[in-house]
């Protein structure tokens, strides 16, 4: 009998894979081996000193199976995806959904890297893509070393993945107990299938084709990088960092809304990251000492940021924030403004005497 057993993945892990594949999405090298090396040694000279402090990147409960890709040579499956020269309009294929189906599928998806970084509304229209698929328990999903073809979310069903090593020995390195995604790695890094996934119950999963996922999920990705690599060449105090350094900042940044009149934080909250102001404008206020209302110390708009206060100083929030109009903001979470801001903290502590009480 095929000896079985566990293994466990560095939650991190997929951060950075997806991280660098964004990478090579975007600047398409030649030679990818020598983009890899050069990328890796980049991201570690910059991130040397948190790492002596411990911080290595944010900490997650992701566990997906990456298999011995690095032991892979490189792959030919598939057609390489070019988001930005993928001019495809042609209409997609929607399928229905109860309510309760959807707010599955965004549970189940919410800590995948690229999703993370898309708004509510591209996020919807992912869903709306997903094909439903009934299967059956035994039956295989996903064999290691087929090309990808689709990203599977589970909606109920129990499934393995294993993968076998070089002396031919199974192992399974993850149980998807009615609950997580599977198959978006084979997809983004146009490689063989890293795993095989067995269903060990009957089941139903929500699927999304190869062709689907770049439209709607890696080609997002990529204008979204655009689009705030944009906003942070607005931002004077940012110049100290590299174009790569920026690319970095631009693929952690993350959407938020705000309607007119709505309160993003308030003073005395506890700091979880900064902000950006990328359409909109937002209203700094603070409470008066004198007792005489709140004061309102700043209004900011578009390549304006707030926020940092607090991470800097490792205080609660000095301020409260509330939106003037209809904004979109891109928010940076502590870890990765420690990760990668590092070099303009000195610079924006010249902002810190506005957030002064009156």
């Amino acid at each position: 009998m095929t000896e079985r057993t566990s293994v466990t993945v560095p939650p991190i892990l997929e951060n950075i894979l997806l991280e660098y594949t964004i990478s090579v999405l975007v600047d398409n090298p030649d030679d990818i081996i020598s983009h890899a090396a050069d990328y890796f040694t980049r991201l570690r000279d910059n991130r040397g000193a948190d790492s002596q402090n411990g911080n290595v990147g944010e900490k997650t409960d992701i566990s997906n199976v990456l298999g011995n890709r690095a032991l892979r040579r490189a792959s030919v499956v598939g057609e390489k995806y070019d988001p930005e020269k993928d001019e495809d309009d042609e209409e997609i294929e929607r399928y229905p959904k109860s309510d309760d189906e959807r707010k599955k599928i965004k549970e189940r998806t919410k800590d995948i890297f690229l999703f993370r970084v898309l708004d509510k509304e591209d996020i919807n229209e992912i869903i709306d893509a997903m094909m439903p698929r009934e299967v059956s328990n035994g039956q295989v999903i996903i064999r290691q070393g087929d090309d990808g073809d689709f990203f599977y979310v589970v909606d109920r069903g129990v499934f393995e993945a294993s993968i076998k090593d070089g002396k031919g020995e199974e192992q399974i390195v993850q149980t998807y107990d009615n609950s997580g995604s599977f198959g978006e790695l084979a997809l983004l890094h146009n490689q063989p299938r890293a795993a095989t996934i067995t269903a060990t119950t009957d089941g139903f999963l929500w699927a999304v084709s190869r062709k689907t996922f770049n439209r709607l999920v890696v080609r997002r990705a990529f204008e979204k990088r655009k689009k705030y690599m944009k906003l942070l060449d607005k931002v004077p105090e940012l110049k100290p960092l590299t174009e790569f350094e920026k690319m970095q900042v631009s693929d952690a940044l993350t959407p938020k809304i705000l309607k007119k009149g709505q309160t993003l934080f308030e003073e005395g909250d506890d700091g979880d990251g900064m902000y950006f102001v990328e359409e909109g404008k937002v209203s700094i206020t603070q409470r008066s000492t004198k007792k005489t209302g709140d004061l309102e110390v700043a209004q900011l708009g578009p390549g304006e940021y707030f926020g940092e206060m607090a991470i800097v100083k490792k205080q609660p929030r000095a301020a409260t924030v509330s939106a003037l109009e209809d904004s979109k903001l891109a928010f940076l979470e502590v870890m990765a403004f420690e990760r990668l801001l590092g070099p303009c903290i000195d610079i924006m502590k010249t902002r810190m005497e506005k957030y002064k009480k009156a």
